[in-house]
């Protein structure tokens, strides 16, 4: 709520006696034909218009000085409004009451007439992004019965439908310092926790994160020239760090429509859509390239990627970063529907008392007898806990428009225990001369 000076400013005319009349009686001593009329709301427990509710703001609303014409119409103003939840405290898709002053200021009696509240968003006004807002309803509010220079309060139910700036509409006239703007904050979810929209017919849920070293994916980059080949590619974290697989299940909860992100042809679609994460990017196509559908790929031109959910369905959408072990717990996976908020904050907020290492001891190249050559490294869990080693392999060739190290058709992955020490092999039935070990990039030659 505007603390402007001029809405805590009461009128000359008021007396001690006259702040604390009723709303709905109009000052004394006023001329005929045009009045000026302040008041004072209060929320003692002899209102019938209090709120006691102790979760709700304790603050009262304030009405500035408002003049009235004895020969017009019946007219409602807007004097102020007080939204009834603590600062802060509103968040993306939340519905709450806004508290609104309402005066007669016209000469006669406003007996049956509504009036209609509606938010506008403010964030993005010189963005293309500000075209897809979809701004909640508006909402038809009536009005008691006040006579001429009567003010009184009616609460509005409203709805933020995106994180950031908004304010206050309607279709009445507005006192000229009538500025009402609500922050909505985004809403965090720890893994577990929910939110569901029965306007936009979706749930979405975190789930637990998952810590990995290195995780597969399949690939057609595994050709030359002109030629695709199915491949095993590997997506591998830093030196100290891990890869953060963050999850979140979204539900469709319409029984006929259509759900989905990016450019997918969907009833209820959401093609500015966009992931962000703190501390690191997630991993985009300029990293890897995956059949899986519900894997998160931005890239230059699609900043979500496709998936389409369909009615009643649900799927586990997943990004993932590689972020510093010591930092795991400030990890946080952001999600905007439109591209220009941070409606949701996927919250990691749990350290990571254990995790396996793993380190290679010995890697070699076998081709006995002219057969196909064969990589075999041997790998052992240094760590403190058991853990899932994957790795690949690549072979060299030079590409024009490509990395010159190409992936071969298999990976491999193995299970293992603290001190544990396994060898595991990879065929290498492509290249000729040159290969490489991933994730530790130790390169050899037949």
């Amino acid at each position: 709520m505007t603390n402007d000076s001029s809405t805590q400013t009461h009128s000359t005319q008021t007396t001690n006696s006259t702040n604390t009349l009723p709303r709905r009686r109009w000052l004394s001593g006023l001329a005929a034909g045009v009045a000026t009329l302040a008041g004072c709301a209060s929320n003692n427990a002899d209102d019938p218009q209090a709120n006691p509710n102790p979760q709700m703001s304790t603050e009262t609303i304030s009405v500035p000085e408002f003049t009235v014409d004895k020969d017009a119409q019946p007219t409602p103003m807007v004097l102020n409004a007080l939204t009834l939840a603590e600062p802060g405290s509103i968040a993306f898709l939340d519905e709450f009451s806004v508290e609104i002053a309402v005066a007669n200021v016209g000469g006669a009696t406003i007996t049956s007439q509504s009036v209609e509240f509606s938010l506008e968003y403010q964030d993005g006004a010189n963005s293309p992004y500000q075209q897809t807002i979809n701004e909640p309803d508006g909402v038809e509010v009536e009005l008691p019965e006040l006579d001429s220079g009567e003010w009184d309060t009616v609460e509005a139910q409203l709805r933020v439908n995106a994180e950031g700036n908004w304010t206050l509409n309607t279709d009445a006239r507005t006192h000229p310092s009538f500025d009402h703007r609500i922050t909505a904050e985004p809403k965090r979810l720890a893994p577990g926790e929910s939110l569901a929209s029965e306007v936009g017919h979706f749930e979405i849920t975190a789930q637990e994160p998952r810590y990995e070293h290195a995780l597969h994916y399949e690939t057609e980059e595994g050709g030359i020239g002109i030629f695709n080949e199915e491949a095993t590619g590997l997506v591998s974290a830093g030196n100290g760090e891990v890869l953060v697989v963050h999850r979140f299940s979204v539900e469709n909860t319409s029984e006929t429509r259509s759900f989905g992100f990016g450019t997918v042809r969907v009833d209820n679609q959401f093609a500015n859509a966009t992931v962000t994460s703190t501390l690191s990017d997630i991993v985009s196509e300029d990293d890897m390239r995956d059949s899986l559908d519900t894997l998160i790929l931005p890239s230059n031109t699609e900043s979500f990627g496709n998936n389409k959910i369909g009615p009643g369905e649900t799927k586990t959408l997943v990004a993932i970063q590689s972020v510093p072990v010591e930092e795991v717990s400030n990890a946080s996976l952001t999600l905007s529907f439109r591209g220009d908020a941070t409606d949701i904050v996927f919250e990691s907020s749990m350290e990571i008392s254990a995790l396996p290492r793993f380190e290679l001891t010995d890697a070699t190249m076998s081709n006995e007898n002219g057969e196909t050559p064969v990589i075999e490294m041997t790998v052992k869990n240094t760590g403190d806990t058991a853990g899932t080693f994957r790795g690949a392999g690549q072979f060299h060739e030079t590409r024009p428009t490509a990395s010159n190290w190409v992936y071969l058709p298999e990976g491999v992955e193995s299970s293992l225990d603290p001190g544990e020490r396994k060898t595991l092999q990879i065929t290498a039935s492509r290249g000729d001369e040159r290969y490489r070990v991933l994730p530790f990039e130790m390169e050899l030659r037949r």
